[in-house]
């Protein structure tokens, strides 16, 4: 079937419309889409991108404080699970690329677990990232984060500036172009992570009443 011409130029305007507003939307979507590398890692949805960067203002508690700003500069935070195969890898990858960032950010791994649970987690994936041992959700239950892997870029002012749905090279090189250092991440060290952005386990904040935003 043949659509006249007039036709055919509405519905490519309508076709590039979608695809600029939904670039407009957000300026995280992953540009790299090659699976993930184990069957226990999961690739995030592309509607996650804008599910976890539409809530409003989402600032650190004050009572972690000084864990995400150990030195007032902005922070990188990972969420990861203990007793999860894919958080362990997660933890792995997060150690390679954590020395490259550590110039112009602080690091922080966020474990959802016990202290021994958390423990043996920091002990078998030999994690180095300073830490931040949860049992009860936390911060990601702040945030409005539900799966292990989420990133998330806090400004030195306390406010979340966005977050991603899992780990990723795009991801960590949106990071770094964030905090205005785009070269900053060697090629070798990226090539160790999915392309397209990769989740792990659900958190317990998927079963905790959750207001991302401001808390206390």
């Amino acid at each position: 079937m043949r659509f006249p011409l007039t036709a055919t130029i509405v519905l490519a305007a309508l076709v590039c419309g979608v695809v600029i507003v939904r670039g407009r939307s957000t300026d995280l979507v992953p540009v790299e889409q090659d699976p993930p590398v184990r069957l226990s890692m999961h690739a995030a949805p592309p509607e996650d991108v804008a599910l976890h960067n539409a809530v409003g203002l989402r600032r650190v508690p004050t009572k972690f404080t000084d864990d995400v700003f150990p030195d007032k500069r902005p922070a990188v935070v990972l969420f990861l699970k203990a007793g999860c195969g894919c958080s362990e890898n997660f933890a792995r990858m997060f150690s390679i690329i954590e020395p490259h960032l550590r110039p112009i950010a602080s690091c922080l791994a966020v474990i959802e677990g016990d202290e021994t649970e958390g423990n043996i987690f920091i002990e078998s994936t030999g994690l180095s990232t300073p830490h931040l041992i949860q049992t009860d959700g936390g911060l990601a239950t702040t945030w409005g984060i539900t799966k292990a892997g989420c990133m998330a870029l806090v400004r030195n002012d306390g406010n979340v500036e966005a977050v991603w749905p899992g780990v990723s090279r795009q991801g960590f090189r949106d990071i770094a172009s964030r905090l205005n250092a785009t070269d900053i991440l060697p090629e070798e060290s990226l090539n160790s992570l999915p392309g397209a952005a990769t989740a792990g386990c659900p958190l317990k904040s998927v079963s905790l009443t959750s207001t991302p935003g401001v808390s206390k």
